[in-house]
């Protein structure tokens, strides 16, 4: 090469144990100082973090116990439920209530059971209050069989009852 060195393989010398041990310095030099260490990572987080943290945590489940408290207060002061007193009647509540009467130039017939316009079936429902609903109108209650027959006349007018029934409603 022009201008540089030649560089050659140098032979591996094995160095005894003793010898791969830090030499210490020789007694007429002064010791060195030592260089600072890197700053080491810690694993655990300062000490302001751990504490945020906890605060955090603690802040949550209060609020979590707080809301949920507050969701079952009404619940448990409201006590226990009173039941309501059965109607007079038979086992499941429904009279033996019998009707034949005019109403708007129709003829109403029935029972709590069993309604009929005109000699067609008007289907009831009875709900758990122990109104009835019918198909005619079912988004009103009413009191009775009877009440529940008259508001299908006036709904209906002059039509009259399907005789289908409710199977495709």
């Amino acid at each position: 090469m022009a201008g540089g060195t030649k560089l050659e393989p140098r032979p591996v010398v094995a160095r005894p144990a003793e010898s791969l041990a830090p030499a210490s310095p020789p007694p007429s030099q002064p010791p060195q100082p030592s260089a600072p260490l890197p700053p080491t990572r810690s694993t655990r987080p300062p000490r302001s973090s751990r504490t945020r943290r906890f605060f955090l945590r603690a802040a949550f489940a209060f609020g979590a116990i707080g809301g949920t408290a507050a969701a079952l207060t009404p619940i448990f002061r409201a006590g226990p439920r009173k039941s309501a007193a059965p109607a007079p009647g038979p086992v499941d509540g429904m009279t033996d209530e019998r009707f034949d009467e005019m109403y708007a130039g129709r003829r109403i017939q029935g029972t709590a059971s069993g309604v009929r316009i005109d000699g067609r079936p008007l289907h009831l429902m009875r709900r758990a209050d122990g109104t009835y609903v019918s198909v005619v109108n079912h988004f009103e209650s009413f009191p009775t069989a009877l009440a529940t027959a008259r508001a299908a006349v006036d709904d209906l007018g002059g039509t009259q009852l399907s005789l289908a029934g409710p199977a495709l409603h």
